[in-house]
C-alpha cells in the first residue's frame, strides 16, 4: 500500500504552473509589478521606503531613504546623544502613537515597558528547534491569559500590542538560555542595555556596544507596510481578529528564511569569507570569490551573494550605511579594523560583480552588516532572526492599529484558475 506521502510526490505535477501564464493573465506573482516594483494595495501614514523615482514611467534610482512618520531614520539615529540609549523606545513610542515622545512621556512608556511585562505563561519550555516558533506560542498563550482578548476598541488592542513588546524579550531569552527571566535585568536601562546583557548573561558591556544594539533596533522597527511579515500581520488584521494572532502569523512570515533569515546567511558567508582570505587578499581576490558565489561555485552554491541587493533600494541602503559607520567605531574599540575592513571591500567587489553578472545596480541591503555587528555584540547566529522580531514588533503594532482604523475592509484578492475542466465524476 502506498503512503499518502507516495501518493503526493507521484503526483506532484499536478502543482506545477507553467510561468509563461503569469504574464498571459497579467497576473502580479509576488504581487511585483514587471519593472520589479511593488502592487500598491494600501495606504499608511506609519512608515516610507524610498528608493527609486518613477519619471514619465520610468524607474530612476536614488540614494535610499526610510522615513519613519516624517523622520528620517539619519535624523533619529543622529538625535542620539550623551549616555542614555533609549533611541528605540522614542521610535517605538512615534510608530505607535504617532508623534516623538517628550521627556516626560518618553519615562512614563519606558516604565510602562517594564510594568507591562507578562510572563504569568512561561511556566515551561518547549522542545522546538526554532526559538521564533516557541515565541509564537508564547504569544498566543497571552490570549489564553487575557480575560478579554477580542476586544476591538483601540486603545485596547494598542494596551495588548505594549504588553506584547514588552515580553518578547524575556520570551526570547528565556526560551534561548532555558531560564526563566521574570524582569529585565537592568531597571534603570533601556531596552538595548536589557537586550545585552540577557544575551550575554553578563552586565559588562560598552556605551558603543550599546550604540550599536540600539541602532539595530531602531533600523528594524518598520520597513514600511509592504514587506512580507507586516502585510502578513495587516491581511489577518483586516478580518478583526484578536491581536495576539496578528502578532503570531507576523513572526510566522519573519521565520521564513526568504524574508527573516538573511541575517543568518550573510554570517556564514562571511566565515566563508574570512577562512578563504586568512592568508591575505587583495580587491582581485575579494571579486573573483563574488563571481565564485554567482556562479554557484562558493559558499552554499546558492548562486546568491547575501546581504546584497533589495527589491526597493539600489543605490544605497539608509539602514546599511548607518550600521556600517557604528560598526566602524566598535571594529576600532574592539581591534577588529582589519576584519571591517575585509567586509567593506567585499562589499564593493560584490555590488561590481552584479553589475556585470547581472547587469543591475545594487547595494549592500541591512543584512550585510547586521551579522557583523551582532557577532562583535557576542550574540549568537541562531537569535539573528529573534532579534529581527524583538524590534520590528513596533513597527506591526503600529501597523495593525491603523489597518483596524482606517481600513474596514477584509482583504481578498482573487486567483485565475488555470487547471483543467474535467467531466462528470463517472465519466
Amino acid at each position: 500500500m502506498k503512503t499518502l506521502k507516495q501518493i503526493y510526490t507521484e503526483n506532484m505535477a499536478y502543482n506545477q504552473i507553467d510561468p509563461s501564464l503569469y504574464a498571459r493573465y497579467r497576473v502580479k506573482q509576488g504581487l511585483r509589478n514587471e519593472n520589479g516594483t511593488g502592487v500598491k494595495v494600501g495606504l499608511t501614514k506609519i512608515c516610507d521606503v524610498v528608493g527609486y523615482q518613477m519619471v514619465h514611467g520610468k524607474k530612476h534610482n536614488i540614494d535610499g531613504q526610510l522615513i519613519y512618520r516624517g523622520y528620517s531614520v539619519d535624523d533619529l539615529i543622529r538625535m542620539q546623544s550623551g549616555d542614555m540609549v533609549d533611541g528605540y523606545e522614542q521610535v517605538a513610542f512615534l510608530l505607535i502613537m504617532g508623534r516623538l515622545p517628550d521627556q516626560e512621556e518618553l519615562a512614563q512608556f519606558k516604565t510602562i515597558l517594564k510594568d507591562e511585562i507578562n510572563t504569568n505563561m512561561i511556566d515551561e519550555q518547549y522542545e522546538t528547534k526554532s526559538i521564533l516558533n516557541a515565541l509564537q506560542i508564547e504569544i498566543l498563550k497571552l490570549y489564553g491569559d487575557d480575560p478579554n482578548p477580542d476586544d476591538d476598541e483601540l486603545p485596547d488592542r494598542m494596551q495588548k500590542g505594549i504588553s506584547i513588546l514588552a515580553s518578547i524579550p524575556l520570551f526570547v531569552f528565556s526560551q534561548y538560555h532555558h531560564t526563566l527571566f521574570t524582569k529585565y535585568p537592568l531597571h534603570d536601562k533601556g531596552l538595548a542595555e536589557n537586550i545585552l546583557v540577557l544575551a550575554r548573561n553578563e552586565e559588562n558591556y560598552t556605551l558603543q556596544e550599546a550604540r550599536l544594539m540600539d541602532t539595530l533596533l531602531m533600523l528594524h522597527a518598520d520597513h514600511g507596510g509592504g514587506n512580507n511579515s507586516t502585510f502578513a500581520n495587516v491581511v489577518i488584521t483586516s478580518t478583526g481578529t484578536d491581536i495576539y494572532s496578528c502578532i503570531s502569523a507576523a513572526i510566522g512570515s519573519l521565520k521564513g528564511p526568504r524574508h527573516g533569515g538573511a541575517a543568518q546567511k550573510v554570517s556564514g558567508q562571511f566565515d566563508a569569507l574570512i577562512h578563504s582570505c586568512k592568508n591575505g587578499w587583495d580587491d582581485q581576490k575579494l571579486e573573483e570569490i563574488a563571481y565564485s558565489l554567482l556562479a554557484k561555485e562558493y559558499y552554499d552554491r546558492a548562486g546568491l551573494i547575501y546581504g546584497i541587493g533589495h527589491a526597493i533600494y539600489t543605490k544605497s541602503d539608509p539602514r546599511a550605511v548607518l550600521i556600517k559607520e557604528e560598526c566602524r567605531k566598535l571594529a576600532i574599540e574592539k581591534g577588529l579594523e582589519d576584519e571591517f575592513e575585509l567586509f567593506s571591500h567585499f562589499e564593493r567587489a560584490a555590488c561590481k560583480a552584479m553589475k556585470r553578472v547581472k547587469g543591475i545596480d545594487c547595494c549592500a541591503n541591512v543584512d550585510f552588516y547586521s551579522g557583523f555587528a551582532y557577532r562583535m555584540l557576542g550574540i549568537d547566529s541562531s537569535l539573528f532572526t529573534s532579534m529581527f522580531s524583538i524590534s520590528r514588533c513596533a513597527g506591526w503594532i503600529a501597523h495593525h492599529l491603523e489597518n483596524r482604523q482606517s481600513n474596514r475592509k477584509l482583504i481578498r484578492p482573487a486567483n485565475i484558475y488555470v487547471g483543467e475542466r474535467k467531466g462528470s465524476y463517472n465519466d
